[in-house]
Protein backbone atom coordinates (compact mmCIF):
# COMPACT_ATOMS: atom_id res chain seq x y z
CA UNK A 1 0.00 0.00 0.00
CA UNK A 2 1.46 3.35 -1.07
CA UNK A 3 1.52 6.42 1.17
CA UNK A 4 0.06 9.71 -0.06
CA UNK A 5 0.56 12.94 1.87
CA UNK A 6 -2.28 15.46 2.01
CA UNK A 7 -0.57 18.69 3.12
CA UNK A 8 -2.69 21.58 4.40
CA UNK A 9 -2.40 24.64 6.61
CA UNK A 10 -5.09 23.44 9.06
CA UNK A 11 -7.85 20.84 9.14
CA UNK A 12 -10.68 23.36 8.94
CA UNK A 13 -13.42 24.60 6.61
CA UNK A 14 -13.17 23.57 2.98
CA UNK A 15 -10.07 21.49 3.73
CA UNK A 16 -12.21 18.92 5.54
CA UNK A 17 -14.43 18.26 2.52
CA UNK A 18 -11.48 18.18 0.13
CA UNK A 19 -9.65 15.65 2.29
CA UNK A 20 -12.82 13.54 2.44
CA UNK A 21 -12.83 13.45 -1.35
CA UNK A 22 -9.25 12.16 -1.38
CA UNK A 23 -10.22 9.44 1.12
CA UNK A 24 -13.13 8.49 -1.18
CA UNK A 25 -10.62 7.54 -3.87
CA UNK A 26 -7.97 5.99 -1.60
CA UNK A 27 -9.35 2.39 -1.54
CA UNK A 28 -9.47 2.16 -5.33
CA UNK A 29 -5.85 3.27 -5.63
CA UNK A 30 -4.70 1.24 -2.59
CA UNK A 31 -3.43 4.36 -0.84
CA UNK A 32 -2.78 5.14 2.77
CA UNK A 33 -3.52 8.87 3.08
CA UNK A 34 -1.66 10.84 5.77
CA UNK A 35 -2.74 14.40 6.57
CA UNK A 36 -0.04 16.90 7.56
CA UNK A 37 -1.13 20.24 9.07
CA UNK A 38 1.73 22.67 8.54
CA UNK A 39 0.45 25.15 11.14
CA UNK A 40 0.74 22.44 13.82
CA UNK A 41 4.02 20.92 12.71
CA UNK A 42 7.37 21.86 14.23
CA UNK A 43 9.25 20.13 11.42
CA UNK A 44 10.10 21.64 7.99
CA UNK A 45 8.14 20.31 5.05
CA UNK A 46 11.16 18.65 3.46
CA UNK A 47 11.88 16.66 6.61
CA UNK A 48 8.28 15.45 6.83
CA UNK A 49 8.32 14.33 3.21
CA UNK A 50 11.59 12.44 3.69
CA UNK A 51 10.17 10.74 6.79
CA UNK A 52 7.04 9.42 5.06
CA UNK A 53 8.60 8.69 1.64
CA UNK A 54 5.26 9.15 -0.15
CA UNK A 55 4.43 7.98 -3.63
CA UNK A 56 2.77 11.36 -4.20
CA UNK A 57 1.51 14.50 -2.47
CA UNK A 58 -1.48 16.80 -2.60
CA UNK A 59 -0.55 20.31 -1.53
CA UNK A 60 -3.69 22.13 -0.36
CA UNK A 61 -3.79 25.86 0.28
CA UNK A 62 -1.83 28.91 -0.66
CA UNK A 63 1.21 28.78 1.60
CA UNK A 64 4.24 26.59 2.07
CA UNK A 65 5.49 28.84 4.89
CA UNK A 66 8.36 30.33 2.90
CA UNK A 67 9.79 26.97 1.87
CA UNK A 68 10.58 25.89 -1.68
CA UNK A 69 8.02 23.19 -2.49
CA UNK A 70 10.00 21.79 -5.41
CA UNK A 71 13.00 21.26 -3.13
CA UNK A 72 10.81 19.85 -0.35
CA UNK A 73 9.13 17.29 -2.61
CA UNK A 74 12.39 16.26 -4.32
CA UNK A 75 10.79 15.12 -7.56
CA UNK A 76 7.80 13.39 -5.92
CA UNK A 77 4.57 13.77 -7.98
CA UNK A 78 2.50 16.65 -6.59
CA UNK A 79 -0.95 18.07 -7.31
CA UNK A 80 -1.68 21.57 -5.99
CA UNK A 81 -5.21 22.16 -4.69
CA UNK A 82 -6.43 25.79 -4.69
CA UNK A 83 -2.92 27.29 -4.62
CA UNK A 84 -1.89 30.91 -5.08
CA UNK A 85 -0.18 31.99 -8.34
CA UNK A 86 3.33 31.70 -6.89
CA UNK A 87 2.70 28.07 -5.98
CA UNK A 88 0.61 27.35 -9.08
CA UNK A 89 3.30 27.83 -11.70
CA UNK A 90 2.16 26.90 -15.20
CA UNK A 91 4.41 23.83 -15.18
CA UNK A 92 2.53 22.23 -12.28
CA UNK A 93 -0.67 20.23 -11.98
CA UNK A 94 -3.48 22.11 -10.26
CA UNK A 95 -7.11 21.74 -9.20
CA UNK A 96 -8.91 24.98 -8.31
CA UNK A 97 -12.44 26.13 -7.54
CA UNK A 98 -14.27 27.78 -10.42
CA UNK A 99 -14.46 31.34 -9.08
CA UNK A 100 -16.12 32.57 -12.25
CA UNK A 101 -18.97 30.09 -12.15
CA UNK A 102 -19.62 30.94 -8.50
CA UNK A 103 -19.82 34.67 -9.31
CA UNK A 104 -22.28 34.05 -12.15
CA UNK A 105 -24.54 32.04 -9.83
CA UNK A 106 -24.46 34.91 -7.32
CA UNK A 107 -25.31 37.53 -9.93
CA UNK A 108 -28.22 35.47 -11.22
CA UNK A 109 -29.65 34.93 -7.74
CA UNK A 110 -29.40 38.59 -6.76
CA UNK A 111 -30.91 39.76 -10.06
CA UNK A 112 -34.10 37.79 -9.28
CA UNK A 113 -35.22 40.47 -6.81
CA UNK A 114 -34.34 43.33 -9.20
CA UNK A 115 -32.22 45.42 -6.78
CA UNK A 116 -31.65 49.10 -7.50
CA UNK A 117 -27.87 48.62 -7.24
CA UNK A 118 -25.25 45.92 -6.77
CA UNK A 119 -22.16 45.65 -4.58
CA UNK A 120 -19.27 43.24 -4.00
CA UNK A 121 -17.48 42.68 -0.69
CA UNK A 122 -14.27 40.72 -1.22
CA UNK A 123 -11.80 38.96 1.03
CA UNK A 124 -9.59 40.81 3.51
CA UNK A 125 -6.65 40.62 1.10
CA UNK A 126 -6.81 40.49 -2.72
CA UNK A 127 -6.46 36.74 -3.26
CA UNK A 128 -6.77 35.35 -6.78
CA UNK A 129 -10.16 33.77 -6.11
CA UNK A 130 -11.56 36.94 -4.53
CA UNK A 131 -10.38 39.14 -7.39
CA UNK A 132 -11.73 36.69 -9.96
CA UNK A 133 -15.15 36.56 -8.28
CA UNK A 134 -15.21 40.35 -8.27
CA UNK A 135 -14.38 40.57 -11.98
CA UNK A 136 -16.87 37.97 -13.17
CA UNK A 137 -19.63 39.26 -10.85
CA UNK A 138 -19.21 42.80 -12.20
CA UNK A 139 -19.30 41.51 -15.79
CA UNK A 140 -22.37 39.35 -15.15
CA UNK A 141 -24.27 42.20 -13.48
CA UNK A 142 -23.41 44.60 -16.29
CA UNK A 143 -24.43 42.07 -18.93
CA UNK A 144 -27.76 41.21 -17.25
CA UNK A 145 -28.83 44.64 -15.99
CA UNK A 146 -26.59 47.27 -17.54
CA UNK A 147 -25.56 48.38 -14.04
CA UNK A 148 -22.09 48.68 -12.54
CA UNK A 149 -21.36 46.82 -9.31
CA UNK A 150 -19.81 48.92 -6.55
CA UNK A 151 -16.72 47.27 -5.04
CA UNK A 152 -15.45 47.54 -1.48
CA UNK A 153 -11.87 47.99 -2.62
CA UNK A 154 -10.01 48.20 0.67
CA UNK A 155 -8.13 45.59 2.66
CA UNK A 156 -9.60 44.78 6.08
CA UNK A 157 -8.56 42.94 9.21
CA UNK A 158 -10.31 39.71 10.24
CA UNK A 159 -9.79 40.60 13.90
CA UNK A 160 -11.32 44.08 13.57
CA UNK A 161 -14.95 43.16 12.96
CA UNK A 162 -16.37 46.41 14.37
CA UNK A 163 -14.02 48.44 12.23
CA UNK A 164 -14.86 46.68 8.99
CA UNK A 165 -18.59 46.81 9.76
CA UNK A 166 -18.42 50.60 10.22
CA UNK A 167 -16.55 50.92 6.93
CA UNK A 168 -19.14 48.73 5.24
CA UNK A 169 -21.93 51.04 6.47
CA UNK A 170 -20.09 54.01 4.92
CA UNK A 171 -19.56 52.06 1.70
CA UNK A 172 -23.18 50.91 1.32
CA UNK A 173 -24.95 54.06 2.54
CA UNK A 174 -24.79 56.07 -0.73
CA UNK A 175 -25.97 53.17 -2.92
CA UNK A 176 -29.58 53.13 -4.17
CA UNK A 177 -31.71 50.72 -2.12
CA UNK A 178 -32.25 47.86 -2.20
CA UNK A 179 -28.65 46.80 -2.79
CA UNK A 180 -27.89 43.31 -4.08
CA UNK A 181 -24.70 42.33 -2.27
CA UNK A 182 -22.34 39.49 -3.16
CA UNK A 183 -20.00 38.58 -0.28
CA UNK A 184 -16.93 36.55 -1.13
CA UNK A 185 -17.64 33.94 1.57
CA UNK A 186 -19.84 33.30 4.59
CA UNK A 187 -17.53 34.95 7.10
CA UNK A 188 -17.55 38.12 5.00
CA UNK A 189 -21.33 37.86 4.65
CA UNK A 190 -21.75 37.89 8.43
CA UNK A 191 -19.92 41.23 8.49
CA UNK A 192 -22.41 42.52 5.90
CA UNK A 193 -25.46 41.45 7.93
CA UNK A 194 -24.04 43.06 11.07
CA UNK A 195 -23.25 46.28 9.21
CA UNK A 196 -26.79 46.40 7.83
CA UNK A 197 -28.21 45.78 11.30
CA UNK A 198 -26.17 48.65 12.72
CA UNK A 199 -27.44 50.93 9.95
CA UNK A 200 -31.06 49.92 10.61
CA UNK A 201 -31.49 48.33 7.18
CA UNK A 202 -33.83 45.39 6.69
CA UNK A 203 -33.92 42.57 4.16
CA UNK A 204 -35.28 42.61 1.47
CA UNK A 205 -36.42 46.24 1.75
CA UNK A 206 -32.88 47.66 1.87
CA UNK A 207 -30.60 44.82 0.80
CA UNK A 208 -30.35 41.25 -0.42
CA UNK A 209 -27.26 39.09 0.06
CA UNK A 210 -25.60 36.02 -1.45
CA UNK A 211 -22.46 34.36 -0.14
CA UNK A 212 -20.24 31.33 -0.79
CA UNK A 213 -19.35 28.05 1.01
CA UNK A 214 -22.63 27.34 2.89
CA UNK A 215 -21.01 27.01 6.32
CA UNK A 216 -24.14 26.48 8.39
CA UNK A 217 -22.70 27.94 11.59
CA UNK A 218 -22.37 31.31 9.86
CA UNK A 219 -25.40 31.13 7.55
CA UNK A 220 -28.00 29.90 10.03
CA UNK A 221 -26.99 32.09 12.97
CA UNK A 222 -27.01 35.37 11.02
CA UNK A 223 -29.99 37.70 10.88
CA UNK A 224 -31.24 37.39 8.22
CA UNK A 225 -30.09 33.86 7.51
CA UNK A 226 -27.68 33.91 4.57
CA UNK A 227 -28.22 32.46 1.11
CA UNK A 228 -25.00 30.70 0.15
CA UNK A 229 -23.48 28.83 -2.78
CA UNK A 230 -22.10 25.45 -1.80
CA UNK A 231 -18.90 24.42 -3.54
CA UNK A 232 -18.07 20.85 -4.47
CA UNK A 233 -15.10 20.59 -2.12
CA UNK A 234 -15.43 16.82 -1.88
CA UNK A 235 -15.53 16.57 -5.66
CA UNK A 236 -12.43 18.75 -5.80
CA UNK A 237 -10.66 16.29 -3.51
CA UNK A 238 -11.65 13.41 -5.77
CA UNK A 239 -10.35 15.31 -8.81
CA UNK A 240 -7.01 15.81 -7.03
CA UNK A 241 -6.75 12.13 -6.20
CA UNK A 242 -7.54 11.08 -9.77
CA UNK A 243 -5.04 13.55 -11.20
CA UNK A 244 -2.35 12.44 -8.75
CA UNK A 245 -2.94 8.78 -9.63
CA UNK A 246 -2.57 9.67 -13.30
CA UNK A 247 0.62 11.59 -12.58
CA UNK A 248 2.11 8.74 -10.53
CA UNK A 249 1.42 6.33 -13.39
CA UNK A 250 2.81 8.76 -15.96
CA UNK A 251 5.44 11.12 -14.46
CA UNK A 252 5.87 12.84 -17.83
CA UNK A 253 2.20 13.89 -17.97
CA UNK A 254 1.89 17.42 -19.41
CA UNK A 255 0.62 19.97 -16.88
CA UNK A 256 -3.12 19.81 -16.23
CA UNK A 257 -5.26 22.56 -14.69
CA UNK A 258 -8.71 21.40 -13.64
CA UNK A 259 -11.63 23.15 -11.92
CA UNK A 260 -14.46 22.11 -9.64
CA UNK A 261 -17.58 24.21 -9.43
CA UNK A 262 -20.57 24.94 -7.23
CA UNK A 263 -23.08 22.18 -6.58
CA UNK A 264 -26.11 24.04 -5.24
CA UNK A 265 -27.42 27.33 -3.98
CA UNK A 266 -29.05 27.13 -0.54
CA UNK A 267 -31.64 29.88 -0.57
CA UNK A 268 -32.28 31.43 2.81
CA UNK A 269 -33.89 34.63 4.01
CA UNK A 270 -31.22 37.01 2.70
CA UNK A 271 -32.21 36.56 -0.95
CA UNK A 272 -35.78 35.33 -0.66
CA UNK A 273 -38.05 37.60 -2.73
CA UNK A 274 -41.73 38.09 -2.01
CA UNK A 275 -44.54 39.47 -4.15
CA UNK A 276 -45.78 41.37 -1.11
CA UNK A 277 -43.43 41.98 1.81
CA UNK A 278 -44.85 41.11 5.22
CA UNK A 279 -42.41 40.37 8.08
CA UNK A 280 -44.89 37.93 9.64
CA UNK A 281 -44.95 35.89 6.45
CA UNK A 282 -41.17 36.15 6.09
CA UNK A 283 -40.76 34.59 9.54
CA UNK A 284 -43.26 31.85 8.65
CA UNK A 285 -41.38 30.98 5.46
CA UNK A 286 -38.12 30.83 7.40
CA UNK A 287 -39.69 28.49 9.97
CA UNK A 288 -40.88 26.22 7.17
CA UNK A 289 -37.44 26.20 5.57
CA UNK A 290 -35.86 25.14 8.83
CA UNK A 291 -38.46 22.72 10.16
CA UNK A 292 -40.51 21.29 7.29
CA UNK A 293 -38.59 18.02 7.48
CA UNK A 294 -39.47 17.57 11.18
CA UNK A 295 -43.11 16.89 10.38
CA UNK A 296 -44.67 20.31 11.06
CA UNK A 297 -48.10 20.99 9.59
CA UNK A 298 -49.90 23.99 8.17
CA UNK A 299 -51.70 24.32 11.51
CA UNK A 300 -48.35 24.66 13.30
CA UNK A 301 -47.38 27.55 11.05
CA UNK A 302 -50.77 29.25 11.25
CA UNK A 303 -50.59 29.15 15.03
CA UNK A 304 -47.46 31.32 14.90
CA UNK A 305 -48.83 33.99 12.55
CA UNK A 306 -50.61 36.68 14.63
CA UNK A 307 -53.60 36.86 12.30
CA UNK A 308 -56.85 34.99 11.85
CA UNK A 309 -56.44 31.69 10.02
CA UNK A 310 -58.22 32.93 6.92
CA UNK A 311 -56.28 36.19 6.76
CA UNK A 312 -52.97 34.46 7.43
CA UNK A 313 -53.57 32.03 4.56
CA UNK A 314 -54.48 34.90 2.23
CA UNK A 315 -51.41 36.93 3.22
CA UNK A 316 -49.15 33.89 2.77
CA UNK A 317 -50.52 33.19 -0.70
CA UNK A 318 -50.23 36.85 -1.71
CA UNK A 319 -46.61 37.05 -0.57
CA UNK A 320 -45.29 33.73 -1.86
CA UNK A 321 -47.68 32.63 -4.59
CA UNK A 322 -48.13 29.34 -2.73
CA UNK A 323 -50.23 27.95 0.08
CA UNK A 324 -48.56 27.04 3.36
CA UNK A 325 -48.92 23.33 2.57
CA UNK A 326 -47.35 23.83 -0.87
CA UNK A 327 -44.40 25.63 0.71
CA UNK A 328 -43.92 22.80 3.22
CA UNK A 329 -44.12 20.16 0.50
CA UNK A 330 -41.65 22.07 -1.71
CA UNK A 331 -39.06 22.10 1.07
CA UNK A 332 -39.62 18.39 1.72
CA UNK A 333 -39.27 17.57 -1.97
CA UNK A 334 -35.99 19.49 -2.16
CA UNK A 335 -34.68 17.50 0.81
CA UNK A 336 -35.72 14.21 -0.78
CA UNK A 337 -33.73 15.12 -3.90
CA UNK A 338 -30.70 16.08 -1.83
CA UNK A 339 -30.75 12.73 -0.02
CA UNK A 340 -31.16 10.82 -3.27
CA UNK A 341 -27.83 12.28 -4.39
CA UNK A 342 -26.14 10.72 -1.35
CA UNK A 343 -25.67 7.16 -0.10
CA UNK A 344 -28.66 7.34 2.26
CA UNK A 345 -30.80 4.21 1.68
CA UNK A 346 -34.15 4.96 0.06
CA UNK A 347 -35.95 3.29 2.95
CA UNK A 348 -34.55 5.93 5.33
CA UNK A 349 -35.56 8.99 3.33
CA UNK A 350 -39.23 9.44 4.25
CA UNK A 351 -38.52 9.72 7.97
CA UNK A 352 -35.75 12.25 7.38
CA UNK A 353 -38.00 14.48 5.28
CA UNK A 354 -41.06 14.76 7.50
CA UNK A 355 -43.17 12.44 5.35
CA UNK A 356 -45.58 9.98 6.90
CA UNK A 357 -44.51 6.73 5.26
CA UNK A 358 -42.48 5.16 2.46
CA UNK A 359 -45.63 4.58 0.43
CA UNK A 360 -46.64 8.24 0.73
CA UNK A 361 -43.13 9.27 -0.31
CA UNK A 362 -43.29 7.08 -3.40
CA UNK A 363 -46.64 8.56 -4.49
CA UNK A 364 -45.53 12.10 -3.62
CA UNK A 365 -42.29 11.79 -5.59
CA UNK A 366 -43.82 10.05 -8.62
CA UNK A 367 -46.50 12.76 -8.87
CA UNK A 368 -43.83 15.47 -8.97
CA UNK A 369 -41.23 13.88 -11.24
CA UNK A 370 -42.94 11.10 -13.16
CA UNK A 371 -40.13 8.83 -11.94
CA UNK A 372 -39.60 6.38 -9.12
CA UNK A 373 -37.04 7.22 -6.46
CA UNK A 374 -34.58 4.67 -7.85
CA UNK A 375 -35.06 5.88 -11.43
CA UNK A 376 -34.36 9.46 -10.38
CA UNK A 377 -31.31 8.45 -8.34
CA UNK A 378 -29.90 6.44 -11.24
CA UNK A 379 -30.48 9.31 -13.70
CA UNK A 380 -28.76 11.84 -11.44
CA UNK A 381 -25.90 9.80 -9.98
CA UNK A 382 -25.11 7.29 -12.69
CA UNK A 383 -25.91 4.32 -10.52
CA UNK A 384 -28.50 2.73 -8.28
CA UNK A 385 -27.99 2.70 -4.52
CA UNK A 386 -30.14 0.77 -2.10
Amino acid sequence: METILYITDLHVGAHVGELAGVFDRAPAYKWRVIEIELARSLRPLGELVRQWKPAGCIMEGSHVRGQDPEHAFEGIPVVYLDPDPQTAASARHTVVNDAGDIARWAAKELARSEPASFAYFGWCTPTVWSVERERVFADAVRSATGKAAAVFGEDWEIGDTLGVQRRLVDFLAPLPKPVGIFAVNDYAAVQVTEACRQAGWTCPKDFTLVSVDNEEMHCESAEPTITSIEQDFRGGGRMCADLLAELIANPGLPPKHEKFGPVRLVRRQSSRSFKVYDPRITRAVERIRRDATTGITSADILAEIPLSRRLAERRFLAATGKTILQEIQDVRFQKVCELLLTDVPIGHIAGRCGLNSDSFLKRFFKARTGMTLREWRKAHTGGVKS
